[in-house]
């Protein structure tokens, strides 16, 4: 068994592209106009992200975890780049993480294991 995807939800398709390309240089791995897009990982793995529409679809309420190799370059990265950050850089039992928030809250938290 593989993960294959996982969803956020935003209210703007447009602006959560901008987010994401210039923040990880994801590529599109397909778009459906203002409705859904999602980005692919080197590992294959998808970040699909869909308009909110249904009642269960609230943008800011999901998490994902990003793997690193070079935490520190990437984090200074981010600073430079005046994103949020939500968690600074720290070191856990698992490794060293820091988390941001895309444009709808969504909690983008980012690992280097040891």
């Amino acid at each position: 068994m593989n993960l294959d995807t996982v969803i956020f939800y935003t209210n703007d398709i447009s602006k959560i592209i901008d987010f994401y390309q210039g923040l990880l240089n994801l590529e599109i791995e397909y778009r459906r106009d203002n409705e859904y897009v999602s980005f692919i990982f080197s590992n294959k793995v998808k970040l699909g992200i869909k308009k909110a529409i249904e009642e269960r679809e609230n943008p800011g309420s999901q998490t994902a975890i990003i793997l690193l190799n070079n935490i520190d370059v990437f984090y200074q990265e981010v600073r430079n780049k005046n994103i949020v950050v939500y968690s600074e850089l720290k070191n856990e039992d698992w490794g060293r993480t820091f988390s941001i928030l895309d444009i709808d809250g969504n909690k983008v938290e980012f690992l280097e294991e040891y």
